[in-house]
């Protein structure tokens, strides 16, 4: 009979699978859920829940790659499927990955304007040091500033409960309910935009690479899916509780402008804009940083490049364009809601061969997913994809 896991093996093994789920509540993530409630009140609450399965599937399938396969799905692609298939597999990630520079930079600036700090000043410390953290390229170095801060997130996230009076009838009978006004073009835009914000395609490359990193094992699979799971549900509560949040902020019915998400803070008092100013910032620095290693884990595998200067002018023609648009410009809320839906589109080729490398018995050394196994990851990736047409086909 197998012993029980201590808590020396959990936190060795801990790690990777939190850090994705709680970098995923980005500031994007936060802002979509804060239009959703603005937008819908409790009805959105059903959709961040039904989330936390596809999460956990998919997230669950890219644990199981790193850890048993021992490779990020970059090289996986790579090592498989050959350099040219692997570099057009990572291309849509590279792309969506500056993109989603812009979105972070953009809520740290907001983040920052919320608690009365220089936007300018602001977003050059916050560069300098991420740069500092990413192009060590130390997995378990970033670790020890990303654990604390991904818990500082949490905090920020659960204070917020204490300012609104939520009403638990309806939470129950309207946001815990399947019956949700599906078809209507607003509703189905922020459902796509909410799928979007869960499943991304750099989650899919730094969850695999990480472990893989870590070196973690065959035999450490079962405590990694249960951190998977103990994590996919966190997020996905904490998403809940965004949409509350947002339900309870706005009485426009949107929060299209800093101006308007500022405006509405203004009745909870002094302490509510640097709440969430605060959770901004480290929402957006934990998801940039994240971002930014599993961005050059996936691109630099894929092209199988290993030099510090190739890593360091990937992450240069990502991260720096990215800064300078925010300073330069500015309307990023819609944007974000837009990047979104536009995500469950880019993650197509991503989850593709995930599932066909996940299902590979010489890959995966035996544990390989079976028959039913592999019909609920591609009925969850599919999940994802049909959501991300509905989300465009509302903007017709």
């Amino acid at each position: 009979m197998n012993a029980p896991p201590s808590m020396r093996d959990w936190l060795r093994i801990f790690g990777p699978a939190w850090l994705v789920m709680m970098a995923d509540i980005d500031v994007a993530s936060i802002v979509t859920g804060l239009q959703a409630g603005a937008s819908w009140g409790y009805h959105m609450v059903f959709i961040m829940i039904a989330l936390t399965l596809p999460l956990f599937v998919i997230q669950d399938a890219a644990g199981r790659l790193g850890t048993v396969g021992g490779l990020g799905l970059g090289e996986a692609i790579s090592k498989y499927y050959g350099r040219k298939v692997a570099a057009i597999a990572a291309l849509p990630m590279a792309v969506s990955d500056f993109l989603q520079y812009v979105a972070e930079y953009a809520g740290m600036a907001i983040g920052c304007s919320l608690i009365g700090f220089p936007v300018l000043l602001g977003l050059a410390m916050v560069y300098t040091v991420h740069t500092a953290i990413v192009v060590g390229r130390r997995y378990r170095q970033a670790e020890v500033i990303l654990i604390p801060l991904s818990f500082v997130v949490v905090a920020s996230i659960a204070v917020s409960t204490f300012f609104f009076p939520y009403d638990l009838t309806k939470v129950l009978s309207i946001g815990l309910t399947p019956l949700q006004p599906y078809g209507n073009p607003s509703f189905d835009f922020l459902m796509a935009a909410s799928i979007g914000a869960v499943i991304m395609p750099w989650m899919l490359y730094f969850h695999s690479g990480a472990d893989s990193r870590k070196k973690l094992k065959a035999g450490d699979l079962k405590l990694e899916r249960m951190e998977t799971l103990i994590g996919a549900i966190a997020s996905e509560v904490l998403m809940a509780v965004i949409v509350l949040d947002g339900a309870h902020l706005s009485s426009t019915g949107n929060f299209v402008s800093y101006s308007s998400l500022a405006q509405s803070l203004l009745p909870l008092g002094a302490n509510a804009p640097l709440v969430m100013g605060l959770g901004f910032i480290f929402a957006g620095f934990l998801a940039l940083v994240v971002i930014s290693l599993g961005s050059a884990w996936g691109v630099l595998e894929a092209l199988r490049w290993k030099s510090k200067s190739s890593f360091l002018w990937v992450y240069a023609l990502e991260s720096l364009p990215a800064v300078l648009v925010v300073l330069l410009a500015g309307g990023y809320i819609k944007l974000m809601l837009n990047l979104m839906v536009i995500y469950t589109i880019i993650v197509i080729p991503s989850l593709f061969f995930l599932g066909r490398l996940i299902s590979s018995p010489s890959l995966m050394n035996g544990k390989h997913y079976g028959r039913r196994e592999m019909v609920l990851f591609w009925a969850m990736s599919a999940s994802v994809v049909v959501g991300g047409v509905l989300g465009l086909m509302s903007f017709a």
